[in-house]
């Protein structure tokens, strides 16, 4: 799938995008697509439905490089990307100093706590704010929030 036509940006994130679009291109995305695929998760998606939800964390991955100071909670879809990503822990721990210089740090079970749910939702809709912001409406999907916080350290 050829990213660049298919991804809705705002000019002011064109030579960002560019830049970081070259990044991605290392990525092995096919070993994540065989992932999904081939899971034995509760996730389990359908082809077209792979294609949708690593486009989704394609854009997710670049927020995160816009925006690496802030917190973000992905939803359930994307999640479920990372987790197939992530699965090389020796790949994933390339792909994420080639793309941000730093290790993406996944923090699970977040959310579940009433002491911290607010501040867990507040920050899942931060996220889906961004997505609106930088790519339009609908662009993060309408999964549920992961019970999980992605940043980088």
């Amino acid at each position: 799938m050829n990213l660049a036509k298919t991804l809705p940006i705002n000019s002011r994130h064109a030579t960002a995008y560019q830049t970081f679009f070259q990044k991605l291109k290392v990525v092995d995305w096919q070993a994540i697509f065989l992932r999904l695929t081939s899971s034995h998760e509760r996730h389990k998606f359908t082809l077209t439905q792979n294609v949708l939800v690593i486009r989704q964390y394609r854009l997710f991955l670049f927020l995160l490089h816009e925006y690496p100071s802030l917190k973000m909670v992905p939803n359930q879809d994307i999640d479920a990307v990372l987790h197939a990503h992530t699965a090389d822990v020796s790949q994933f721990e390339k792909d994420c100093e080639n793309l941000f210089g730093v290790f993406l740090q996944h923090i699970p079970e977040v959310g579940r706590k009433e002491a911290e749910r607010k501040e867990w939702l507040l920050t899942f809709a931060r996220t889906q704010t961004l997505f609106e912001q930088n790519f339009g409406q609908g662009a993060m999907g309408s999964s549920v929030a992961a019970c999980c916080e992605i940043l980088l350290i």
